[in-house]
């Protein structure tokens, strides 16, 4: 999911339901102060009770994650592996020296870093395994966060509810008139936390999981061809073994473009 994808969500659902609200009476008759007061403020508070205060101020500083450009594709990391594999076998390790500045993956750089520093593999692996169970636990943390608020708006959308039920059926004796109105402002708190809850809170957990699962992905291939490196593995044999990773679909598009790499380079040599 792109962050297109992502402003064409928000765009179309909101403008969707914008529109049946026009429909259906006008904005007045679904705006309603206290309403909002009680699903988002006792969402907040909920999260607050339940989350150390640093976290839930971090959480929103994840956020922007949701609306970031889409990770890069797999194989693109795959490539960038097999070419200093080529590199560190035509020279050697320390060779990669000069690559480590230009690398912008943080995990690759850092990988690159332990072997050319002559540590043993197990070591490498077991650094490079750490960095990424603590950026996997910071992830998690967000989306559950989200997924937290999006099981509270619901439950305090329903109490809201009832506050108003509770209040119109005390005044009931103005007459039978004033239940139709009292009822839809006491529904309207419901309308609202299932909104936030389906429309934002949840479908933000998700994307967080979904960016999340896919770069903890990337990693995990990068962790095994820097190991594959440092053994001083045949970068064809290491382009083999890290497409065994892809998809099919993402395996026959990087055989393309290793196909348009190789006759540019002997177009180039020749």
């Amino acid at each position: 999911m792109s962050p297109v994808s992502t402003v064409i969500g928000i765009l179309v659902g909101g403008g969707l339901l914008f529109y049946a609200i026009l429909t259906k009476g006008g904005v007045n008759i679904f705006y309603d102060p206290s309403s909002l007061m009680i699903v988002f403020g006792g969402t907040l508070a909920a999260v607050l009770i339940s989350f150390p205060l640093p976290r839930v101020v971090g959480v929103f500083r994840v956020l922007k994650n949701v609306f970031r450009k889409e990770i890069s594709d797999a194989s693109a990391y795959i490539s960038v592996v097999v070419r200093l594999a080529h590199k560190a076998r035509k020279e050697s390790i320390l060779s990669l020296q000069n690559d480590v500045e230009k690398v912008k993956n943080r995990f690759l750089s850092m990988g690159l870093r332990l072997i050319i520093d002559g540590q043993p593999p197990e070591l490498v692996r077991a650094v490079m395994e750490t960095e990424l169970e603590g950026l996997l636990a910071r992830h998690e943390e967000g989306a559950h966060i989200f997924r937290t608020m999006g099981r509270f708006s619901p439950a305090f959308g329903l109490i809201g509810t009832l506050i108003g039920l509770i209040s119109m059926l005390r005044s009931i004796s103005g007459g039978v008139e004033t239940v139709g109105p009292g009822m839809a402002i006491a529904m309207v708190t419901t309308f609202y936390g299932a909104l936030a809850s389906n429309l934002f809170f949840l479908p933000i957990a998700e994307k967080l999981e979904s960016r999340s699962e896919k770069e903890v992905f990337q990693i995990r291939i990068i962790i095994e061809g820097v190991l594959m490196i440092q053994e001083g593995g045949n970068p064809r044999l290491i382009e083999q073994k890290l497409n065994a990773y892809l998809e099919p679909e993402q395996r026959i598009q990087h055989f393309e473009r290793m196909i348009r790499r190789e006759r540019k380079q002997a177009h180039a040599e020749a």
